[in-house]
């Protein structure tokens, strides 16, 4: 019993190592893949019309992936970039299914960038009405109210998508605190609770 329970942890273990790096990984290869079909052939055919022969140069596809995110993020820098950026997103917002996807992945990636996981203050438990039940989740605001009620703004993220969930405002001194890092929260939710993350509380509410 204690051999079959080792085994099937050491699996699950494997697989949720493997799930984000193997889709990483596939994306990449998927997006590299199309730009090689597109320009291995005109690579050859300007070859063929210059040299005379069909030149191929392998790992086209990569160095124009490389070559191409390069140049995005310098035109994303500067201002009549973000001006060009912001008129083809109108345009692919106005394309139906194509703003479906686009709109989804770019919430996706702008919800847990670096720079946005910041606006995850702390990280709180939300006592469930039934008693004893807890949800995990993430403190975006602190809200001082007209009668001086002190409310916090708390995002409750789903498992094992935490791009989706729910917004509630909950009153502070009914937060249970805990000190865990925001990163550390994400991973045990991505991961169904399979990390050894120690759900700590914090010794003093923070102001």
């Amino acid at each position: 019993m204690g051999t079959s329970k080792h085994i099937k942890k050491t699996f699950i273990t494997g697989l949720f190592i493997l799930i984000p790096l193997v889709t990483t990984i596939y994306i990449i290869y998927f997006i590299v893949s199309s730009i090689d079909s597109i320009a291995s052939p005109l690579i050859r055919n300007i070859t063929l019309h210059v040299t005379g022969k069909e030149i191929y140069v392998p790992g086209t596809g990569f160095v124009i992936f490389i070559i191409i995110t390069y140049l995005t993020g310098i035109l994303a820098s500067n201002y009549f970039g973000k001006k060009i950026l912001f008129y083809g997103e109108l345009i692919l917002k106005k394309i139906p299914f194509v703003k479906g996807i686009y709109s989804s992945v770019k919430d996706i990636v702008h919800t847990f960038s670096s720079e946005n996981t910041r606006s995850f203050k702390e990280v709180v438990l939300v006592e469930v009405p039934a008693g004893k039940r807890y949800f995990i989740g993430f403190v975006t605001r602190h809200i001082k109210t007209a009668d001086e009620k002190n409310l916090c703004s708390v995002f409750i993220p789903t498992t094992p998508n935490p791009t989706s969930g729910f917004l509630i405002l909950a009153k502070e001194d009914e937060l249970i605190f805990l000190d865990m890092s925001v990163e550390d929260a994400l991973k045990h939710i991505i991961s169904l609770g399979l990390t050894q993350s120690e759900l700590l509380w914090k010794e003093k509410k923070p102001l």
